[in-house]
């Protein structure tokens, strides 16, 4: 399976405090979810109202690990960080813009989450949906929206 390396660029210029994600792409796995645009545009919006809702530095780089090396173009990529208050589990969602109206789940991480999303797809779009109407649903929620902002 594909593994998607995502490095966010830290306080700082340079490489000293980069941030780096790795999440498994699922396109292979489940029949391709994509979101509407306006969800990112709802949690920027959250994000203001809710103290545990922050926004993370813009993303630097994207790659994979697949034979052809993947990218996909860092101001087209979104991310979703979330930990779930009732069981305390972190998850991360990656997307990309598929178009000027949608987005594309690219990829997921932990593995533990992964295999509840493969176990029953449906559940990522209940919790895309529970972020935007449910924040106290969650612990905690980072957010790194496109540089291109809607």
């Amino acid at each position: 399976m594909t593994q998607w390396t995502v490095k966010l660029e830290g306080v700082k210029a340079g490489q000293e405090d980069d941030i780096t994600f790795n999440f498994e792409d699922i396109r292979k796995m489940m029949k391709p979810l994509t979101v509407e645009r306006y969800i990112l545009q709802d949690l920027s919006k959250i994000r203001k109202k809710n103290s545990h809702y922050h926004e993370l530095p813009n993303v630097k780089e994207v790659n994979s690990d697949s034979d052809d090396k993947q990218s996909i173009p860092k101001a087209k990529t979104a991310i979703i960080l979330a930990t779930l208050k009732d069981t305390r589990e972190n998850i991360g969602i990656f997307l990309s813009l598929a178009n000027e109206f949608k987005y594309e789940v690219i990829g997921l991480r932990p593995s533990s989450f992964i295999d509840q999303i493969k176990k029953k797809n449906e559940k990522l779009g209940e919790l895309l949906g529970k972020l935007t109407k449910s924040p106290a649903a969650f612990e905690d929620v980072s957010i790194v929206l496109p540089e291109a902002r809607f």
